[in-house]
């Protein structure tokens, strides 16, 4: 074989090679930001987060609570400023709704319109008192699920976004995978307690969540953060007037939301969003029996200068 020869084949390998590399590299930038997947690079780092759990880090200047479980965080640094059992499974009641809200709005827009069934209708005990045969939008629905917990208004969720609430739950868990929520387990989108099935969290998984929902859709924290709503009647429904139920969402200073609930099984759950001075601080309580008095001491001690 002469020179020319073996040149030619040396210079055929190379440009094969670099064309190769190049179109490997277009797909993988494809992947990651392909409209088809619903993935950008910002989706990939808000999915990726996770607060900076230290272990074995002292809180011994902090207040006693009676949550069983707490996990207090710096959302933008992921410093974690009180923890308490932050990783023992425990149910976590209408925080579910949180992971609810996630999945329709990564299917549906706020102003998409929901019909509700009778099924959705008679969910209790928290409830916007919808009736079945109502059309609703999303937001009035969002509107009724973080003010005041509406069970009716998540099942109405979970039947429309998919057409097949069993869908819908699914997707719930995939989810929670998706986000690193390794101790988590939904059963149904509204965290009430069923026979013989028991669904589950963490307050760090809970965080984790949490703070996706609201870097995605900053417009919740808009939602949750309405002291009162009143939706007038339509053709489409009824009118409906609704006071939040939020912890210390008019009496703490820079409170924002976000999401309160209880089951018996569960206890007193409270997920808070409060900004102070630049810093935003989401809080977790599980298992809490004065909800309110946790959520202030621990709002005092996360903004402390220390």
């Amino acid at each position: 074989m002469n020179f020319r020869v073996v040149f030619s084949l040396i210079l055929i390998f190379i440009l094969s090679a670099f064309i190769v590399s190049k179109i490997t590299g277009l797909a993988q930038k494809k992947e990651l930001t392909s409209p088809v997947l619903g993935i950008s690079k910002e989706d990939i780092s808000l999915n990726t987060w996770s607060p900076d759990m230290v272990k074995d880090k002292a809180f011994s200047d902090a207040p006693d609570i009676t949550a069983t479980s707490a996990l207090f965080v710096d959302t933008a640094t992921g410093e974690v400023l009180y923890a308490k059992n932050p990783e023992a499974r425990l149910p976590i009641a209408s925080l579910t709704k949180i992971m609810t809200a996630i999945v329709v709005l990564e299917k549906k827009t706020f102003d998409e319109i929901f019909t509700v069934s009778q099924r959705a209708s008679e969910m209790e005990p928290d409830e916007m008192v919808l009736l079945p045969g109502e059309k609703h939008t999303l937001k009035n629905l969002l509107d009724g699920i973080f003010l005041v917990s509406a069970n009716d208004a998540a099942e109405a969720i979970a039947e429309g976004a998919t057409g097949r609430r069993e869908e819908f739950i699914n997707l719930m868990n995939s989810k929670a995978v998706q986000l690193g929520m390794n101790n988590t387990l939904f059963i149904n989108p509204t965290g009430l307690e069923e026979d013989n099935r028991s669904q589950y969290s963490t307050g760090l998984d809970v965080a984790i969540m949490s703070r996706f929902l609201i870097r995605k859709w900053p417009e919740i924290v808009d939602i949750s953060s309405q002291p009162y709503v009143y939706l007038e009647k339509t053709a489409d429904h009824q009118d409906y007037e609704m006071y939040s139920g939020i912890n210390l969402l008019t009496t703490y200073p820079g409170v924002v939301g976000l999401k309160t609930g209880y089951t018996p099984e569960a206890g007193l759950t409270l997920v808070t969003l409060a900004r102070q001075n630049g810093k935003e601080v989401l809080g977790v309580l599980l298992g809490a029996v004065n909800r309110r008095d946790d959520a202030k001491a621990m709002l005092d001690y996360a903004f402390e200068e220390r």
